[in-house]
């Protein structure tokens, strides 16, 4: 090979080393990437049509995009974790995205014995070191959500369900009501808590809700949102006297197969923003510990109105005001005028 190369004039010589030295990080950056190990694990089912889900739709994204190696693991407990973390860093991962609080301590006992694992929990809001924490603030959007309940209720009557009384579902609530009420000072706004895949309980409390005459119910229970939509699609084949309505909450779920046409919107996380952000950090070397809070002013946390309802259920009118209160909220924060 020595000798075919000299026999090429001096110049070809020199530019073929030129390029050689000129890729060589190039091809360094390309084996990097695709050697690079990430592990997702959440406590429920990825196919929940919910957080867990559109979590693990998250991450493969992510390491579709990066070239990654990613290890998907549903159903983990926090008291597993700790040793499935640990068995992830003997492999030389270079990030483990823990979906949910109650992977945050696991998380933090683990970073004690590695410098090269990151460790990323999403929906965490507390400092642990080592660890990176994603705080997704669902508050405006809720708030949204709750002034558009307002506009479409006829009884002055809205619920909310969620699946644990945690801190981030509450702000979900505490955003509804105060949106709500921001249009309709006399609006009644119920709550209660069920669980997050138990779907014959949360289908249970929103009958019950439509019963005490709650026409738009908000639900962040995952799962158990099956319950809710199968409460919703039946009160309306009743034809009743106005219809009930619904919101989605944390995935997209507009376009779910129970009771689409009366799915007003959903506050949705852009979960694949957020972990592309940690992820490529990561890569790099560079995700440090602490909070990263993400709102709807990064874009992460945003509404998505159903369009199919546009236009008619959701009126132009209505569509302006909510484009008004969305400047507001960004401006201002929660307690803004509307």
């Amino acid at each position: 090979m020595a000798v075919l190369f000299k026999r090429f004039p001096m110049r070809v010589r020199y530019l073929t080393l030129l390029v050689v030295v000129l890729l060589m990080p190039l091809g360094g950056t390309i084996a990097q990437a695709r050697n690079f190990r990430m592990a997702f694990i959440c406590s429920g089912s990825i196919t929940d049509g919910g957080w867990n889900q559109e979590g693990r739709d998250a991450a493969v994204k992510v390491a579709k995009t990066l070239h990654a190696k990613l290890s998907v693991l549903e159903h983990v407990t926090p008291i597993r974790a700790s040793s499935i973390m640990r068995d992830f860093v003997r492999r030389h991962y270079g990030l483990i995205i823990g979906h949910g609080y109650e992977f945050l301590v696991p998380a933090a006992q683990t970073a004690r014995m590695t410098s090269h694992t990151r460790f990323a929990i999403s929906g965490a809001d507390k400092v642990e070191p080592g660890v990176t924490t994603l705080n997704f603030d669902l508050t405006q959007p809720s708030y949204e959500l709750g002034a558009l309940a307002a506009m479409v209720s006829k009884t002055g009557k809205v619920g909310f369900i969620g699946g644990e009384a945690i801190p981030s579902v509450e702000a979900c609530y505490k955003g509804f009501k105060a949106g709500a009420r921001s249009i309709n000072p006399h609006i009644r706004v119920a709550q209660a808590y069920t669980s997050w895949d138990q779907v014959g309980l949360s289908k249970t409390q929103a009958e019950a809700f439509i019963q005490q005459g709650v026409d738009v119910i908000y639900q962040n229970v995952d799962a158990a949102s099956q319950g809710v939509f199968e409460a919703v699609k039946a009160a309306n084949r009743h034809h009743g006297k106005h219809p009930v309505f619904v919101f989605g909450c944390n995935g997209n779920q507009n376009n779910n197969a129970t009771c689409r046409r009366y799915t007003l919107a959903s506050a949705v996380i852009r979960l694949d923003r957020a972990f592309m952000h940690v992820a490529k950090l990561a890569e790099r070397g560079r995700l440090k510990a602490g909070i990263i809070n993400e709102t709807m002013a990064n874009h992460v946390c945003v509404v998505v109105l159903n369009p199919i309802l546009i236009g008619h259920v959701i009126t132009p009118k209505m569509q302006r005001r909510l484009k008004l209160i969305q400047k507001h909220l960004l401006a201002a924060g929660i307690k803004g005028k509307h």
